[in-house]
């Protein structure tokens, strides 16, 4: 092959890397703007999910933009090996990339935004669980409302690792006897409360 083909090959490749991380730049200060302006991350702070992420140091904005970004980057790069590997003639590797980023990536992607948005719905749910309780017995009220929030938590990692593409029969065996356990702490939590208070 032409050496003077093969170096405009991987000067397009490294082009496609470049353009690829300044617009992950991009989509990264554009999110973690358009999130703070629109009130997003005060929203989302008040949510279990935002608080978990404040204490690890991010706000809503920067969390969901540099996760933007980071995909960004990899879909530029996995795009840059394809290009390279097509032209020269390296099939293997063009249809591995293509590949990576059909399955894992796609699937990355769906799982990320159903667990997302499965966390806000199960937080709002336990949240309206702890303001509209009956009994006045903070305990009984905190067991059962955490219990459900776990269960549901399963619940949503569970379907957005099928969603993903990823097989989840060995993963439900296993949360059955989890789930039984929590029952069970949940239940002598309930009976213990009552006891002390009689």
């Amino acid at each position: 092959m032409n050496i003077w083909a093969t170096v405009f090959y991987v000067a397009i490749s490294l082009l496609i890397v470049v353009a690829g991380y300044a617009l992950g730049k991009v989509i990264r200060h554009a999110l973690i703007r358009l999130l703070r302006r629109t009130g997003f991350n005060d929203w989302f702070r008040n949510l279990n999910i935002g608080r978990v992420l404040l204490r690890s140091g991010y706000t809503a904005g920067e969390f969901f933009g540099s996760i933007a970004a980071w995909i960004t980057y990899i879909v530029a790069i996995l795009l840059a090996i394809a290009y390279l590997a097509l032209n020269l003639s390296y099939a293997e590797i063009y249809q591995l990339a293509f590949n990576i980023l059909n399955v894992y990536i796609y699937g990355f992607i769906k799982f990320f935004i159903i667990s997302i948005i499965g966390f806000i719905l199960v937080d709002g749910f336990v949240e309206y669980i702890y303001k509209g309780a009956l009994s006045k017995s903070e305990v009984i009220v905190s067991a059962v409302a955490e219990y459900i929030r776990i269960i549901l938590y399963l619940v949503v990692i569970t379907f957005a690792l099928e969603q993903g593409g990823i097989n989840v029969s060995t993963l439900s065996m296993m949360l059955t006897p989890i789930t039984w356990g929590l029952a069970v702490a949940v239940v002598a939590v309930i009976v213990a409360e009552t006891m002390r208070r009689k």
